[in-house]
C-alpha cells in the first residue's frame, strides 16, 4: 500500500476506499468533535498520515486556536485557573484511534499527522455522500 498523501482529508480515504465501514468511522469521529465543541467551541480534525488509511488515528482540534500571555499560561499549566489556550494544546497532543474511537496515550509522537483540515461541514459533507452510496446499492437489490 503506498503512503497517504501528506495533506490526506477525510474524502480522500472514503473516495479511495480505504475505510473498511466509512460510515461507522464517520459517525464515531462525529461523536467525539461534537463532545469537543460542547466543551471547547468550533473544531477541525486531523487525521494521521502515517498507516494505511484503513482507520487512521485523529486529532480534534481548536478551529482558531486561543492565544494566551505567559502568565495565563503558567496558570492554566498548574490548574490554577482555566485558560482555552492550554485546553487548545491538550486537544492538539490528545489522538483518538480510528477503529476504537478512544482516546489513545501511546502513539502520538511518531504519528505523522496531515497537513490539511476537515471542519464540521466538510466531514457531514463525506458522511451524506456515504450515505448516499449505501442506499444506491440497496435499492438497487
Amino acid at each position: 500500500m503506498a503512503k497517504l498523501p501528506k495533506d490526506v482529508r477525510l474524502e480522500y480515504i472514503v473516495r479511495s476506499g480505504l475505510a473498511n465501514k466509512p460510515e461507522e468511522y464517520i459517525r464515531g469521529i462525529f461523536r467525539n468533535a461534537r463532545q469537543f465543541e460542547r466543551l471547547h467551541g468550533a473544531w477541525v480534525i486531523r487525521l494521521g498520515a502515517g498507516g494505511t488509511g484503513h482507520a487512521p488515528n485523529y486529532r480534534i482540534e481548536f478551529a482558531a486556536p486561543p492565544t494566551a500571555s505567559p502568565e495565563e499560561l503558567r496558570a492554566g499549566m498548574l490548574g490554577i485557573q482555566f485558560v482555552p489556550a492550554v485546553e487548545a494544546l491538550r486537544a492538539a497532543n490528545a489522538m483518538y484511534g480510528g477503529s476504537s474511537h478512544k482516546v489513545l496515550l501511546r502513539g502520538l509522537v511518531a504519528e505523522r499527522w496531515s497537513t490539511a483540515t476537515d471542519d464540521e461541514a466538510s466531514l457531514l459533507a463525506v458522511l451524506q455522500k456515504v450515505v448516499e452510496d449505501r442506499r444506491r446499492i440497496t435499492s438497487r437489490h
